[in-house]
C-alpha cells in the first residue's frame, strides 16, 4: 500500500465518521424547551415576581418527608405548584392550591430523583413566583 491509498482510506473512515456522528445526533430526543420564545418575552413579569417574594419575604417553608412534600405561606394564598422534572418533561405534574396557608401533597404520584418545585401565587394583591430544586425520596 502506497501513502496515495492510504491518504483516500483516511478520508473515507473520516467522513465515515462524520455521518455516523450525524445520524447520531439526530436520533437523539430534543431537550429544549419548546416554548422558550414566550418564555423569554415573559421574563420580565416573573422577574418582577422573583424579585416581589424577596421584597415582602414572602418564601415559602418547604418540608419533606417521606409520604410528602409540605408548603407553609404566610398568608392564605391562590396558585399553583409545578412539579417540573428536569429529565422528562412528561413526567411534570400542576397542582392547584385551594386558598390555605399550608398544603401537604402526597409524593405518591412521583417518582423519585431530582425535580424543580415552581410555585406561582397571588396574596395580599401581590403576585408570586418562587423556584426550588427537591430532591424526592
Amino acid at each position: 500500500m502506497n501513502w496515495g491509498k492510504g491518504i483516500i482510506l483516511g478520508m473515507c473512515l473520516f467522513m465515515a465518521f462524520i455521518v455516523v456522528m450525524v445520524v447520531f445526533m439526530f436520533r437523539q430526543p430534543d431537550d429544549y424547551d419548546k416554548r422558550y420564545y414566550e418564555k423569554g418575552l415573559a421574563f420580565d413579569a416573573d422577574y418582577k415576581k422573583e424579585k416581589q417574594v424577596i421584597i415582602d419575604n414572602a418564601k415559602p417553608a418547604i418540608g419533606l418527608t417521606k409520604t410528602q412534600l409540605q408548603v407553609k405561606f404566610a398568608t392564605p394564598v391562590n396558585g399553583t405548584i409545578n412539579f417540573v422534572r428536569p429529565s422528562d418533561g412528561k413526567m411534570d405534574k400542576k397542582i392547584e392550591l385551594p386558598g390555605t396557608a399550608a398544603v401537604n401533597i402526597p409524593l405518591s404520584g412521583l417518582s423519585a430523583g431530582q425535580w424543580q418545585l415552581v410555585i406561582e401565587w397571588t396574596a395580599n394583591g401581590h403576585a408570586y413566583l418562587y423556584k426550588q430544586e427537591v430532591l424526592l425520596p
